[in-house]
């Protein structure tokens, strides 16, 4: 059995008005066909708090949940039938659900957990295995903070969002130019170990704020350790007149970090400042939705102007830190230290997860590389929710990177955007 989860709209911010919907659909993993009369518990839970359990009930395998504010922690109303046999709600026609609970609703870290209690017949309960089979999906809405900031007698309306908690002591130092802020968190590792785990912060700065946003690169910092530079991205197009910077830690990032701090601490401590640090060609690129990482690896190693230059993309999950197996549809662009198209690739697909392509820089110079995924191809089902735009940097001429035969073989591993289970597994993620 397996199970696919769709969130409408795909980004989801305490600012944005938007209805929340989410879609599931049960599935078999082997031949793709529907998983009929699906009955399961959905506990939605926000840190310790129980913002809704009750029994759903779908015929054809997928129903869509719409969430409406309003509701208290621990009271919530279904607007639905009633099947009579499970006694789970579900819909008559097939129309979402309307669910009033603080559901995705405010900033901060859903987990929803779906315990299956039967299938194929509304009067086949699983209550005679010996384990329970679970779904689990955790989910962010991002807590945005908006700060004006003064520097040299101007002052800047400044935005920092967080896509896992709600932000705290949001501050600019002047002396510096440097942003800091904070955010709850439990650094006890093994509440991470075994499930995915992704921070996502951003910061927005207006293009006016030059001293800031003139340095060709940024460092930051989590309770003082530094961020890997390829896991800081720079995106000045997304916002009419705004640069947004992107950071991401994950879970590698918490174990290495959780080893040099106080495991009292009960913060995650963020800091932004200009770097001073020479652009060189990038060896990995983050989206900046979707939670992709892409490796890259060239032949030859050295890149040149005027002469191709092959590409190898391997793409990875960052949730899982796994590499993907399933086919990646991308599309590819080049661009001068201008802005200028050079090279537009449309329709790509990395097949099981690597593309291999070749690419053609006309002069020396400093280019950004994009990676846009379109989607992801699992079980023949097109999944859109995890697109997002990847940035990188090419110098020619160029010092040594990594180099790839081109006669390497494509690996296969297993990706987490489907989530897929058997009777002898209990607890899975997405």
């Amino acid at each position: 059995m397996a199970m696919f989860i769709k969130i409408n709209p795909p980004i989801i911010t305490a600012e944005n008005l938007q209805d929340r919907y989410m879609l599931l659909n049960f599935f078999d993993a082997d031949t793709n066909k529907p998983v009929r009369n699906v009955s399961f518990f959905l506990n939605v839970t926000k840190g310790d708090q129980e913002l809704l359990y009750d029994l759903f009930y779908t015929q054809n395998g997928t129903i869509v949940l719409k969430f409406q504010p309003g509701g208290t922690v621990g009271k919530w109303t279904v607007f639905a039938d009633t099947e009579p046999i499970t006694g789970g709600y579900y819909s008559i026609n097939g129309d979402p659900i309307e669910l009033q609970a603080p559901i995705l609703s405010e900033g901060g870290l859903y987990h929803f957990n779906m315990t299956l209690q039967g299938f194929d017949y509304p009067n086949e309960f699983v209550g005679a295995y010996s384990k329970k089979i679970n779904f689990n999906s955790y989910l962010s809405v991002g807590s945005v903070y908006n700060q004006i900031i003064n520097y040299n007698t101007k002052a800047y309306n400044s935005t920092i969002v967080s896509y896992f908690d709600k932000i705290l002591n949001m501050n600019f130092d002047p002396s510096k130019l440097q942003f800091s802020w904070s955010m709850p968190f439990d650094w006890n590792p093994d509440r991470y170990q075994n499930r995915p785990f992704l921070v996502h912060e951003e910061v927005r700065v207006p293009n006016s704020f030059g001293e800031f946003l003139n340095a060709p690169t940024f460092s930051a910092s989590v309770n003082g350790r530094l961020l890997n530079p390829f896991k800081i991205i720079i995106d000045p197009f997304s916002l009419a007149n705004t640069t947004i910077i992107h950071l991401f830690f994950n879970r590698d990032d918490m174990n290495k970090t959780a080893q040099t701090i106080n495991p009292n601490t009960q913060t995650m401590n963020f800091t932004l400042f200009p770097s001073k640090t020479n652009l060189t060609t990038s060896t990995d690129m983050f989206t900046d939705f979707g939670g992709w990482e892409i490796k890259l690896a060239w032949s030859p190693a050295n890149l040149a102007a005027n002469t191709q230059n092959n590409i190898k993309m391997t793409f990875f999950d960052q949730q899982t830190n796994q590499q993907v197996t399933n086919d990646v549809n991308y599309n590819l662009k080049i661009l001068d230290a201008r802005g200028n198209l050079v090279q537009y690739q449309s329709n790509q697909t990395a097949k099981g997860g690597i593309g291999i392509t070749s690419i053609f820089l006309p002069t020396n110079g400093i280019y950004t590389i994009q990676a846009g995924v379109t989607s992801v191809v699992s079980n023949g089902i097109f999944d859109t929710t995890r697109n997002g735009l990847a940035r990188g940097t090419l110098v020619i001429p160029s010092t040594t990177i990594p180099e790839f035969p081109l006669s390497e073989a494509v690996l296969a591993v297993s990706i987490a955007a489907i989530i897929t289970v058997t009777m002898r597994k209990n607890i899975l993620t997405l």
